[in-house]
């Protein structure tokens, strides 16, 4: 706590004016005139930890009075407190948005979500939102030394297409400085990336006087975590630059995008911790909280927003009517044509239900958060290191089983997305042609194609067999989905995009034996639509799982999971 010299009164920090402001005499003071410690800096300061009873997670203060929330849970418990000295951060950036700011900033963001619980936009009051300062790391990197890159360019001559090759040499000496990544497991990386960028215009010396009046989290993630990621980060930016913006943006890289950026002499010159800050807000549904942040600098607005089942099938409801009327106005359906759309929107809602389990698992196991990976690794290998003298070798096994299938999983989500980038690159130039012939072509091909597909799909044999495909795909998409829910933490039985699965056979079958009376088709796409709705309602569910994520530190203290809303 940070004493006034004129009244002895708490000196706070103050956003307006960026100084210290005294809530008694309302006296203002620089915020270098306190904590220094003369001609030698000292490597650490005193803080009081606090540590929520509900959810493990921990923040830290210089003021000495006790905390009667937690800023990651929203419980109102008076949290349990120590004294500390915690390693000093070189560099801070204040906060430069007050509460007021905070919240008008957040209802402008909310606004745009329709389907957000009413509940959820009343939690976003001013008085919701806590300040704090979350620890970052810094990366300088250089990247220094020769470069070599084989280019082409092609042009035409008469009948023939000419391409010259070049190999493009030069030195290099680039410099990127202030790279950042949050320090803290507890902070989602994806909720980092999404509020930053931070200007570091505003970067100044740390001193531990700019914590007073606010929280701050502690540094739990090694610096050499995010080492790769930085670099990848000076890598694309060079890449971009020689690609698009250097004399050579006129010619065609021969090269792989990989192996280019691979080619590029990058190195980590520095690493600097800092803190920056955040204004957060947590949304608590039993064991599960959404998160509102707010970059303390820019005003950059992130959340989880979870979605209201009942708005949303009001709007549904609403837009389905007035689809009915307008088709009915312009087109006369057939039994049989409307179970074959009914059989394509039960497909479309088990992709996206597939694609919604394929999101938790990611989620979940923290696919894109290295710095809760780290932690969990950790936490493993102590795990493993203390089972050595247990007898029990079912849970042994069944640790191993599930982390190996998570690292198969992530391995193949890699390569992945290493195939698609090199595709991307390889058929830029054959898309392009086949947008030309689309547009001269499409419109001939399209419409011929559509009036033998009409007149041919009131055949109960086309139906049929459009219906069939529909199911094979359907098929391996609930399949897939199966073998995601068994990586869940809490798994269910199956996958809710059976019964849309189950409706589409019927249709199969139905559509295969063509009968006399129109009720059946009728049953058949009541059947689906059922099916579909089942579907969402579990979709939707799962978008509030993901949305909703665990307490921080979780499973150190209660475990368990709660799939309500």
């Amino acid at each position: 706590m940070v004493q006034c010299p004129n009244c002895g009164g708490v000196l706070k920090f103050d956003i307006a004016s960026q100084q210290m402001k005294c809530a008694s005499c309302a006296s203002l003071f620089d915020p270098y005139a306190f904590g220094m410690s003369g001609a030698e800096e000292e490597t650490e300061y005193d803080v009081t930890v606090f540590r929520c009873p509900q959810c493990g997670g921990e923040i830290t203060s210089t003021d000495e009075t006790a905390a009667g929330f937690c800023s990651y849970c929203g419980s109102p418990n008076v949290l349990e407190s120590r004294v500390s000295r915690e390693k000093r951060p070189q560099y801070i950036i204040p906060f430069k948005k007050t509460k007021q700011e905070c919240e008008h900033l957040f209802e402008r963001f909310i606004k745009k979500s329709v389907f957000a619980p009413k509940s959820y936009r009343q939690a976003g009051r001013a008085d919701s939102f806590r300040g704090i300062y979350m620890p970052y790391w810094l990366y300088d990197m250089s990247q220094v030394g020769p470069v070599s890159i084989a280019t082409s360019k092609s042009h035409r001559s008469g009948d023939y297409i000419i391409t010259d090759h070049y190999r493009m040499n030069g030195d290099m000496d680039n410099h990127y400085n202030g790279v950042s990544y949050d320090a803290s497991s507890s902070f989602a990386d994806d909720i980092s990336s999404q509020i930053a960028p931070y200007e570091v215009k505003d970067i100044t010396t740390f001193n531990p006087s700019f914590l007073s009046g606010y929280y701050a989290d502690i540094a739990d993630v090694p610096a050499g975590i995010y080492d790769s990621a930085a670099k990848d980060i000076a890598k694309e930016s060079t890449y971009n630059y020689l690609k698009y913006n250097s004399p050579m943006k006129s010619q065609h890289f021969d090269d792989a995008k990989g192996k280019v950026k691979d080619s590029l002499y990058t190195q980590i010159d520095a690493t600097h911790s800092a803190m920056f800050p955040v204004w957060f807000m947590s949304y608590r549904n039993k064991d599960r909280v959404a998160y509102a942040t707010v970059n303390g600098q820019t005003g950059k607005v992130r959340a989880d927003v979870p979605v209201s089942i009942s708005k949303y099938f009001a709007v549904a409801a609403i837009l389905a009517v007035g689809i009915f009327f307008l088709l009915n106005m312009i087109f006369t359906v057939t039994p049989d044509v409307l179970a074959v759309f009914v059989a394509v929107l039960a497909l479309i809602s088990v992709l996206m239900y597939g694609a919604e389990m394929k999101k938790i698992v990611a989620k979940e196991n923290y696919d894109d958060d290295k710095g809760m990976l780290s932690k969990i690794e950790e936490k493993r290998k102590a795990r493993i290191a203390a089972q050595q003298n247990v007898s029990d070798e079912r849970e042994r096994l069944k640790e191993t089983y599930q982390e190996n299938m998570n690292s198969q999983r992530r391995a193949k989500e890699a390569l992945s997305k290493e195939k698609k980038e090199q595709k991307k690159e390889k058929t830029a130039a054959s898309w392009l042609i086949l947008l030309v012939v689309a547009i001269m072509l499409g419109p001939t091909i399209i419409g011929g194609f559509l009036s033998v597909f009409m007149l041919s799909l009131n055949a109960p044999i086309m139906c049929g067999i459009a219906s069939a495909v529909l199911f094979i795909i359907a098929f391996f998409s609930v399949k897939k989905a199966r073998q995601n829910i068994t990586l869940m933490k809490a798994p269910k039985k199956f996958p809710a995009s059976v019964f849309s699965l189950i409706s589409i056979l019927v249709i199969v079958i139905i559509s295969f034996w063509d009968p006399a009376s129109d009720y059946i088709y009728y049953g058949a796409v009541i059947l689906a639509m059922i099916g579909i709705i089942a579907n969402i309602v579990d979709m939707i569910l799962s978008y509030n799982y993901i949305a909703m994520r665990p307490l921080p530190q979780f499973e150190m203290y209660k475990g368990g999971d709660d799939r309500g809303f």
